[in-house]
């Protein structure tokens, strides 16, 4: 006999009333479980309790994963998912180790690295200025030292053709420097009480020489100058000597020193160039 048929024709007619019909069709009726349907049920029964234990699992799982995420529900797992899977870990790796040895260094936010970069800058800038200042010092000092050398060249020139003595050029230029500046890389005669120019009493308007002030000086102090060679200058004396017109220039002067001081050559200076 079938268990289940769908229409009584189906059995011959004293087995129809063995059926009850259920959900459309027609069940033969049985005291007790089937045993294929008993163990049917049981092994539903078991498989339903793997599935729930699985499923219990898996919720477990899930809860782990948002919380590791940081996202409250599915979508905003989803959601960061998305953002990490565009983030190559290699490079991520780079820069967390650059991140950590910028902390080291004291970087730990970006005001951090304008403090840093104003730092070095100020070291450098502060090394930079304290290389200007020496070449600067240095570059003073060198034209200080050539003004000077200029100045009691000119000087000593003008004291040698005025007839001082060997032994007082020393003295002369003492004098001569408290008036003579070189300014602007010409020697020029400045008062010392008010730093005006000095002018010629000779020749009006023209500035004064240091060969009329060591003319003048030869009044104030004789003791400075040749006596024999003073008259000279004057054009008379048995030791007058006519100019004879030889023009050295400063560099020259040193191999000359008596025909400068006798009036036999002559050695050009700034203001009459």
């Amino acid at each position: 006999m079938q268990a289940i048929i769908s229409s009584l024709d189906q059995v011959a007619e004293a087995l129809r009333p063995e059926y009850v019909e259920k959900d459309g069709r027609f069940v033969l009726k049985v005291e007790g479980e089937h045993p294929s349907t008993a163990t049917a049920v049981g092994e539903a029964n078991t498989r339903i309790t793997e599935l729930t234990d699985k499923v219990a699992e898996f919720r477990g799982t899930n809860v782990r994963i948002l919380k590791a995420i940081g996202a409250e529900n599915v979508d905003g797992a989803l959601a960061k998912i998305e953002t990490l899977a565009k983030i190559d870990p290699v490079k991520y790796a780079a820069l967390v180790e650059k991140a950590s040895e910028l902390e080291k260094k004291g970087v730990k936010n970006t005001d951090d690295i304008a403090t840093i970069v104003a730092r070095e800058v100020g070291k450098v800038s502060t090394a930079l200025n304290e290389r200007l200042d020496k070449s600067e010092k240095a570059r003073t000092d060198s034209d200080t030292a050539l003004a000077n050398e200029k100045l009691r060249g000119t000087l000593t020139a003008a004291g040698i053709k005025a007839s001082v003595q060997d032994s007082a050029i020393d003295d002369f230029l003492a004098r001569a420097t408290s008036t003579f500046k070189v300014v602007d890389g010409k020697v020029i005669a400045i008062n010392p009480e008010t730093g005006t120019p000095r002018f010629s009493e000779k020749t009006a308007g023209a500035p004064l020489s240091p060969e009329e002030y060591a003319a003048g000086l030869q009044k104030t102090a004789p003791h400075l100058f040749k006596s024999s060679e003073g008259a000279a200058l004057s054009g008379s004396g048995p030791n007058s000597q006519e100019f004879s017109g030889k023009v050295i220039t400063e560099a020259d002067m040193g191999d000359n020193l008596e025909d400068v001081a006798k009036g036999k050559v002559s050695v050009p200076v700034p203001w009459e160039s």
